[in-house]
């Protein structure tokens, strides 16, 4: 780990925080106090700063501060944004108490949006923000699990124990068929992911969701857009350093339930199991690959500044291993941010830098396979201390050797340097330069060591693979921000330019046959394969590179808090499309109405806000790689003899030219309406969207000639996406003992697909399959067909056994026919084959609460997935009584009274119905008293479990499966299992 994460960089960290974080103090008079709102509840986030100077402090989650001042003299400005500013002499007064009132004038609340902020009150698209103490509490491997049940239309899923798995996002659905959904993720603005920044380094989180919220973004908003804002200083905040951390463990949700040696062992008894199957060991295979995981999480963060300079910094360390042996995630983060005003505070600089390495072991789904599918009577070793194989079975190794006879090494690092200054040469306009660039790379090193498997049955003597790769990503952007307030009126306006400049590349080396183990991959060149031309061995290099150049503008228009208006256009061109088709215009405008405000309301107490949003804009997004416009070739693997001396590859064409290749567009509306009532204590959200999806991407059959191959990418397919989206918010109690807010979020999506061609490129049918059962029952899963949605699974209905004639109490699978007769699968044809259910939940439903009850706090979310199927792929593969490795423990269950003789199929038997809803976490916190712990500002320790239990009907290990891509609902037979997360944590404030 050493050369992952060295002493020298906790030497830098330490001393930059240390250097930073060095002020002169003062000592003379200590004041505490409290700041309370209108309503006199406390406030948290006031800034105290002591008039005069930049010395200052802000108020804690109850709204208490301590302050030392130089004497009775002093005078102390408190302010909060939205609230008016108070002054008070301090005088021989220690305990000081503060009201503050609203500032209708001053700025309200913000939410972010592109390129910018609005004040919540004037945001007219469907935009939903999520602070810090709506997240999800406990061990989380990256940001994007802290929004999970949070947002409605927002679907999160882990579906995979994987401490390196990547959260799949869907935002209002499935949204292209060659190409991604998932929504684009923006950190401080630039393009980045969930696992780029530490979750406890986040201010906030901003999700566009419709058209006219994203259009601003161009050919990179189709999908929606999530905008992470991370943790700045303000201005005159006294040094602020907080730690936060957690150590937990973790254990399967839940175990595929095959049979152990006992089983084996009575089923020999009952005549069922051939004797010789019992090979004298009790070995419980799944407990060889794992172990009982202990992780940790520790950040550091500081925060301060003076009224012309601000700073803040951040660490980060992760240590997560997985449940499986070799499984392990190590992350170390460093964040600093700096800002600086000069020349009268006309101009702004501010520099930030991100710096991230990651380590991770590889999950082996094969190997989980051959956990599970080992005969529980074998053993691990002989007694002569080797690894006990049976080469002459198919597909059947040891397990354990499979982990311990390889090295895997996976290491990336990335590299955020961004810069930007800001001038202000008149009240209200803001020019602005950014610039940005982001590095990425990866190596990756694996070694098989001779007395592997795989090796021995190949007869190699080790075989090494090393590969890297990286990409550089460079941001340009110049805007011009004007915002004015004048009477009932507020205007603002943003001119901008952005360029992005992307380039990809990386080379591989693979070798085998070597004199020793001893230097893994370290030594690849020892390989003999290389040097001898063996097949198998190679070295591979590549490079692509793209540009994105945009021009941008937004205006918006608001009249007595009553009436706003937004509209926004983005003419953007990219490298990626075809000579014809390089530039295209995303246009929106969306407009709200506050009706609260009218006077036909003014007399309905019960109605505090009411107000109700339209709005349409035009996105897009480019689903292909560099090139795909262009004619292509490539070496073919195969080679002939040229001129009786040499091997040559041929060149072939492997893509046709296409010069109209474009982007996909996205053409949506959406309305909604917002309210508040009974004192605000009820709030909430209604969307309606309709999504047109045209312009997708699909590779059409083409004639040879002229083609020069028999297939064109092209942009001919058409999709909608339709849903209800309701988000409800309630105070249900609030005392001076107990509070509790709860909150529910609800999504409805219908997708379609519309058609496949256009009146140049057409489809021969109108469908085309997708998924895979895998070997040996190798059929397709899904169709994706016109007229009816992504999903679709699609196979043989099964009907019931037949009884074999000659084996009693023995049967094979009926299934119903084309034209709904029933028969015996092996008289099956494709004609056969029809719809049997969806993988993508139709409807989504969560459940949020928070409560505190004197200095304790608890939050529960609980959330789940609804009106859809799952296949089953364990099930299917190994709950049958006729394979020959190990099976489940319900292979021998009955079918209609008949045991199951049929070879492994997929038909509808194994597609189960996949609704849930689980208790997704629970965190029970307490919070110190500040007068009690002089040394912090705020303490907190809390403990939290996540994924504690799961309501269904399933019988597989988890039905939260993949629900990207064109077959969503297959629980593949070697996913990672679910596993359920315990952690203990402290939050520190000093």
């Amino acid at each position: 780990m050493k050369e992952f994460f060295t002493k020298k960089m906790f030497r830098l960290a330490f001393w930059v925080l240390t250097l930073i974080a060095a002020k002169d103090g003062y000592a003379q008079q200590t004041v505490n106090g409290s700041v309370l709102s209108e309503t006199n509840e406390g406030m948290p986030g006031v800034n105290i700063v002591l008039k005069g100077t930049t010395n200052g402090t802000t108020t804690d989650v109850d709204g208490k501060f301590v302050i030392t001042v130089p004497g009775p003299e002093s005078v102390l400005v408190i302010s909060f944004v939205g609230y008016g500013t108070e002054e008070f002499t301090v005088g021989n007064q220690s305990q000081i108490d503060v009201r503050l009132t609203p500032d209708i004038a001053s700025l309200q609340e913000v939410v972010v949006i592109g390129y910018g902020t609005q004040r919540k009150q004037d945001v007219t698209t469907a935009v939903t923000q999520v602070k810090p103490n709506e997240f999800v509490p406990g061990a989380v491997r990256n940001a994007g699990e802290l929004l999970r049940g949070k947002v409605a239309g927002l679907t999160l899923s882990t579906s995979s124990g994987d401490p390196d798995a990547g959260v799949e996002i869907l935002l209002r659905g499935i949204t292209s068929i060659y190409g991604s959904s998932a929504p684009l993720v923006l950190i401080d603005g630039y393009t980045g992911d969930m696992n780029s920044i530490s979750p406890n380094d986040i201010e906030s989180i901003d999700v566009l969701k419709d058209a006219s919220a994203s259009a601003i973004y161009g050919t990179r908003g189709k999908n929606g857009v999530i905008l992470i804002t991370t943790k700045k200083a303000k201005a005159g905040l006294q040094p602020v350093v907080e730690y936060s951390g957690y150590v937990a463990t973790e254990s399967f949700n839940r175990k595929a339930n095959f049979m152990d040696a006992g089983d084996v062992r009575a089923r020999i008894t009952e005549g069922v199991i051939d004797p010789s199957y019992d090979l004298g060991a009790t070995t419980d295979w799944l407990d060889e690959i794992t172990r009982k995981p202990i992780n940790h999480f520790h950040n550091i963060s500081l925060r301060g500044g003076t009224s012309l300079t601000q700073y803040a910094a951040n660490v980060s360390y992760q240590k997560a291993d997985g449940m499986f042996i070799g499984s392990n995630n190590e992350e170390f983060k460093l964040r600093m941010d700096l800002t600086h005003y000069i020349i009268e505070d006309k101009l702004k600089v501010n520099f930030n830098v991100l710096k991230g390495l990651q380590k991770y072991g590889s999950f082996n789904g094969w190997t989980y396979r051959q956990a599970l599918i080992r005969n529980p009577t074998d053993a691990v070793k002989d007694e002569n201390g080797d690894w006990v194989e049976h080469g002459d079975q198919f597909q059947y190794e040891n397990p354990l050797s499979l982990i311990k006879e390889q090295v895997y090494d996976d290491k990336s690092q990335w590299t955020w340097l961004t810069g930007s200054m800001s001038y202000f040469p008149v009240d209200n306009l803001e020019l602005k330069i950014v610039g940005s660039q982001h590095q990425w790379s990866n190596e990756t090193g694996t070694y098989q060591t001779k007395k592997h498997i795989s090796n021995v049955r190949d007869g190699r003597n080790g075989v090494a693979y090393v590969g890297n790769g990286a990409t550089t990503e460079n941001f340009l952007d110049l805007t011009a921000d004007y915002t004015k307030s004048f009477g009932l009126h507020r205007i603002s306006g943003l001119l901008g330019y952005s360029y992005i400049d992307y380039t990809n590349s990386g080379s591989s080396i693979t070798n085998f046959n070597f004199p020793t183990d001893n230097f893994s991959y370290h030594s690849i060149e020892q390989g003999r394969a290389l040097k001898e031309g063996l097949s198998g061995a190679g070295v591979d290099s590549y490079k692509s590179d793209w540009k994105l150049i945009g021009f941008f503008g937004r205006v918006g228009y608001g009249f007595n808090d009553k009436y706003n208006v937004l509209a926004s256009v983005r003419y953007e061109g990219s490298s990626r499309f075809g000579n014809d088709n390089k530039w295209g215009l995303f246009p929106s405008v969306s407009a709200g109405w506050t009706i609260s405000k009218e006077g036909f309301l003014s007399d309905v107490a019960a109605i505090n806000m009411l107000k109700l949003r339209v709005g349409y804009g035009r996105t897009g997004s480019i689903s292909t790689d560099p090139y795909q416009s262009l004619t292509r070739y490539a070496y073919s693997a195969s080679q002939f003899y040229f001129n009786g001396t040499d091997w040559v590859s041929i060149l072939q064409p492997v893509a046709n030219t296409n010069p109209d290749l474009g982007w996909e567009t996205n053409i949506e509306y959406n309305i909604g309406l917002d309210f508040s009532v009974v004192d605000s204590r009820v709030s909430g959200t209604i969307d309606y969207y309709d999504r047109k999806l045209e312009d997708l991407v699909f590779d059409y059959p083409v004639p040879v000639p002229p083609n020069l191959i028999s297939t064109t990418r092209a942009n001919a397919a058409t999709m909608t996406n339709k849903g209800v989206e309701i988000s409800l918010n309630i105070i249900a109690v609030k005392n001076d003992k107990f509070e509790w807010t709860t909150n529910f979020n609800y999504s409805l999506n219908k997708n379609k697909l519309k058609s496949l061609s256009n009146e140049k490129f057409k489809v021969e049918n109108d469908f085309f399959y997708a998924g895979y059962t895998g070997d040996p029952i190798q059929m397709t899963t899904h169709k994706i067909e016109v007229g009816k949605a992504i999903g679709s699974f699609y196979g043989y209905k099964s009907v019931g056994l037949e009884e074999d004639p000659d084996n009693a109490g023995e049967g094979t699978w009926l299934i119903q026919g084309a034209n709904g007769e029933v028969k015996p699968i092996a008289d099956a044809t494709e004609d056969d084959r029809q719809i049997l259910g969806n993988g993508l939940p139709q409807w989504y439903l969560a459940w949020n609460n928070y409560m505190k009850y004197g200095n304790f706090d608890m939050s529960i979310t609980m959330r789940g997935a609804f009106d859809y199927q799952v296949l089953n792929f364990q099930r299917m593969f190994y709950e049958n009584p006729t394979i020959v490795y190990n099976r489940l423990r319900t292979s021998y269950d009955k079918i209609d009274g008949l045991t199951l003789a049929s070879p492994q199929s997929y038909v509808s038997y194994y597609i189960e119905d996949g609704d849930f809803w689980k208790i997704d976490n629970v965190t029970i916190g307490y919070n110190f008293n500040r007068d009690k712990t002089k040394t912090f500002k705020n303490a907190r320790v809390y403990i939290a479990g996540s994924n504690l239990a799961t309501i269904t009907g399933y019988k597989g290990i988890d039905p939260e499966v993949t629900r990207t891509g064109l077959a969503p609902g297959n629980d593949d037979r070697d996913k990672y299992p679910t596993t359920r997360t315990f952690t203990l944590g402290v939050n520190l404030t000093f």
